[in-house]
Order: structure tokens, then C-alpha cells, then sequence
């Protein structure tokens, strides 16, 4: 009883600290708020329009804001207080979704509106993201970020459970205008949750200018091949492997309607979350890098088997499978670049990382929607399942390798860092899993 209590305590570690608790309340009502508006108005554009197509096009209007402002949104994080811009993002997110409700309610919301308050509500999102994750480590102690990394993104799982689950209900018992309004409340409920944050969170201003801070940025991710790997790895599983738009599809054909959609939407999120309280029981691991290949191959596994699935609750499987894998190789990506970036430059550092990671998913909408009207939805997952593993592959560099190799609990880097080699030559899968088992496989045949 003793160590399961010692083990829930250092699972629960981050919560402990009162800014923390706060802002772990404020981003599960966003992140639900977000997951809840994607939910609505993909099922509204495919009631619209009944188009494999159109619903694509909802991630290009969704992609095209994460690719630009997450690199000014980083700028800002690093300049700014970021309290205030987070909250800012939050109001302006409800104010958005609170006039759709009032067009799909009075019976005037037309599909370019959907794709306009899309592209809108991606934008603030992009704007605020980097000060959301940059805000992490002053709210902890350095020796809580992995469980801090790990937390958020299980808070971000439940979401993806309650966010989708409940706007299927809602979509199917009130319709979509209420579901609306209650969306905006969930985001206005988050902009008052983060109000006590006591932490100071404007980061110290150098002399340099927003563009002088942008380069040096810039020029810190390039100098550091093990974030440019992870981040690369990331755009090919998220781009290629991407699903979410073509749910409504699979919802249809399997006769499962809105309720089915719901729970399609939200079964990744289960997976996600028993992923993360696998990753929340290992600590701070050693050889992060081996969890995120890997966990990009099973991902892949996951979305064939989700395209070849002829029944429901074999594809609700599939689904929930996808979330598992993906938290498997997030969070042990996320925290390594957390922890090797230094406070002065984390909000540049994240903002390339959302920029990727916020604009990835949207693009590989746009693909599956384009490949599901041609070819029709399950050839579309296989299509994109194939290539993420080759990507995977690709995205290593030999001084890559051998800090994934080496990865152990991370401590931030020096500024500015040695340059690397402008062209190096590309190692194989095989080489590189041969040679990371060369460093745990004793330890393994120990045990």
C-alpha cells in the first residue's frame, strides 16, 4: 500500500505546486474546448457539403496559421508576459466560437464561415502555444518536467476523450448551436482558471530585435540535430499518418451515425491516456529516442489496421490503439527538447515545434481528404500509413543518432552551441537500432 501510494505520488508529482494546478485546470478546459469545436465543425462541414473534400479543406485552413504565427508566437512568448497572451488566445477563441453558435443558431452559418472561424481560431491558437508549453518549467522544479510533459499531455488525452465524446451527445441531442455556446463557455472558463498564476512569467529582454530574436532561435534549433530529428520524425507521422478528417466517413459507412463519430473521436484519447500513465510510471527513462521511433512504427500498425477494419468496434480499437502509439513517442520527444532548451530560448524552441506539430495534422487532413475522394477512405490510411516508416528512417543524422542513443535524463544546453556539418551522410535504421541495442542490450540480459 506504502509504494502504491509512493507511486501515485511521483506519477501526481507536478500537481503538488499551486501554479501548476491552476494551469493544469485552464488547459484541460481549453484543450476540451478545442477538441470540441474541431469535433463539431468537421461533422457540420460533412452535414453541409457531403464531401471527402471539403472536409480536407477544413485542415488547410486549419494548417496555414499554425505554419506562420507559431514562429511570431514564439517571439512574443520570449518577449512578453506569458500569462497575458495565453488569456488573450482564450477570449478570443470564445468570442469566435460564441458567433458561430449565433449563425448556425439563427440558420445563416455557410461553409466558408466554418472555414473562416477555423482559420481564426487556429491562428490564436498558434499565437499562444509556444507561451503555453514555454511556461511549463518555471511553474516546477527542474526534476518534475518529464512528469509535468507527461501530465499535460494526459490532460490532453481526456480531452480528446470528453471533448469528442461530448459533442457527439451534444450534436446529436441539442444540435450544433448549443454545442457551440457551450464551447465558448468552456473557453472562457479556461481564461479565468489561469488568473492566480503567481510565477513570474516575462522572461528577461536582451537588446536583440523580434527579428534578431527569431535568428538566433533559428539558428540554436539548427545547431542542435537531435530537436531538428525529432521534430522531422514528427511532421512525417503527423502529415502522413493523419485520420481525424476522415472519421465522419468511417462513422458513416460503418452505420454507427453521430454517437459513433463521438466515440471514433474520443477512442484515441483512451489510448492516449494509458500511454501516457504507462510513460508516467517510468520517470525520467534513458533512451527517450528508442521510445519515439518505435512508437512512430507502431503508430503506423495502428492506421492499417483501422483502414482494414470491417467492423466498429475493430476500428474503435484501431483508434485507441493510434492514441497509445502516439503518446508513446510524444512525450519523451516533447520533454528532451523541453529540457534541452534554456529558459531565454524556450519559446522560440516550441514555437517550431508547434508550428510543425499544429500545422502537420491540418496538412495531412487535407491529404487523406484528397486521397479519400479519389480513392476512397481506407486506401487513404494505408496510402499514408506507408511512407512513415521510411520517414522515420530519414529523419536521423549521424550526431542524431548519437544523442538519441545517449539520451538520460536531459539538462539544458549551452548557447550558442558548435556548428554542425552543413551535409552529413545519413545512417541506416539498421545500423542505428543495432547499435542502440549494442548499449541496452547488456543491461537487459542482466536482469
Amino acid at each position: 500500500m506504502a509504494q502504491s501510494q509512493r507511486g501515485l505520488r511521483q506519477a501526481l508529482g507536478a500537481l503538488e505546486h499551486p501554479d501548476y494546478r491552476r494551469f493544469a485546470v485552464s488547459l484541460l478546459l481549453t484543450s476540451m474546448a478545442a477538441q470540441l469545436v474541431q469535433t463539431a465543425i468537421l461533422w457540420q462541414v460533412y452535414e453541409l457539403t457531403d464531401s471527402a473534400l471539403f472536409l480536407g479543406l477544413t485542415g488547410l485552413a486549419r494548417a496555414g496559421p499554425h505554419m506562420v504565427l507559431s514562429l511570431v508566437g514564439g517571439v512574443i512568448a520570449d518577449r512578453l508576459n506569458r500569462v497575458r497572451l495565453i488569456q488573450f488566445g482564450q477570449a478570443s477563441n470564445a468570442v469566435l466560437v460564441l458567433t458561430l453558435a449565433g449563425l448556425t443558431i439563427t440558420g445563416a452559418v455557410e461553409v466558408w464561415h466554418l472555414y473562416v472561424i477555423t482559420f481564426l481560431n487556429s491562428a490564436f491558437t498558434a499565437l499562444t502555444q509556444p507561451a503555453r508549453t514555454a511556461l511549463i518549467p518555471s511553474l516546477i522544479p527542474g526534476g518534475n518536467l518529464v512528469n509535468a510533459v507527461a501530465l499535460n499531455a494526459t490532460i490532453g488525452q481526456i480531452s480528446q476523450i470528453a471533448g469528442p465524446a461530448i459533442g457527439g451527445v451534444l450534436i446529436a441531442w441539442f444540435d450544433l448551436g448549443p454545442t457551440y455556446l457551450v464551447n465558448g463557455l468552456a473557453y472562457f472558463g479556461s481564461m479565468v482558471a489561469i488568473l492566480g498564476i503567481r510565477t513570474p512569467s516575462t522572461p528577461v529582454r536582451g537588446r536583440e530585435g523580434p527579428w534578431e530574436s527569431f535568428v538566433d532561435g533559428l539558428r540554436f534549433v539548427r545547431q542542435r540535430p537531435v530537436i531538428v530529428s525529432l521534430l522531422v520524425l514528427d511532421l512525417g507521422e503527423t502529415v502522413f499518418g493523419s485520420y481525424r478528417a476522415l472519421l465522419p466517413i468511417f462513422a458513416e459507412a460503418l452505420g454507427s451515425g453521430e454517437i459513433g463519430y463521438g466515440l471514433l473521436s474520443a477512442a484515441p484519447g483512451v489510448g492516449s491516456l494509458l500511454g501516457a500513465g504507462f510513460i508516467l510510471s517510468l520517470g525520467d527513462m534513458r533512451y527517450k529516442g528508442l521510445y519515439t521511433v518505435f512508437g512512430v512504427l507502431a503508430y503506423c500498425g495502428a492506421l492499417v489496421l483501422m483502414a482494414l477494419s470491417p467492423w466498429f468496434l475493430l476500428t474503435l480499437v484501431a483508434a485507441a490503439l493510434l492514441g497509445t502509439t502516439n503518446s508513446v513517442q510524444m512525450i519523451p520527444r516533447n520533454s528532451a527538447i523541453l529540457a534541452i532548451s534554456p529558459d531565454t530560448m524556450r519559446g522560440r524552441v516550441e514555437a517550431f515545434r508547434s508550428m510543425l506539430a499544429g500545422g502537420g495534422p491540418p496538412l495531412g487532413y487535407t491529404l487523406s481528404g484528397g486521397l479519400a475522394a479519389a480513392f476512397g477512405a481506407p486506401a487513404a490510411l494505408v496510402i499514408g500509413g506507408v511512407p512513415a516508416p521510411r520517414w522515420s528512417r530519414a529523419s536521423g543524422s549521424p550526431g542524431a543518432n548519437s544523442e538519441i542513443r545517449s539520451w538520460a535524463p536531459c539538462r539544458p544546453a549551452p548557447f550558442p552551441l558548435p556548428s554542425r556539418p552543413r551535409y552529413a551522410r545519413p545512417v541506416s535504421f539498421r545500423a542505428w537500432s543495432s547499435a542502440a541495442y549494442d548499449r541496452v542490450g547488456p543491461a537487459i540480459r542482466k536482469r
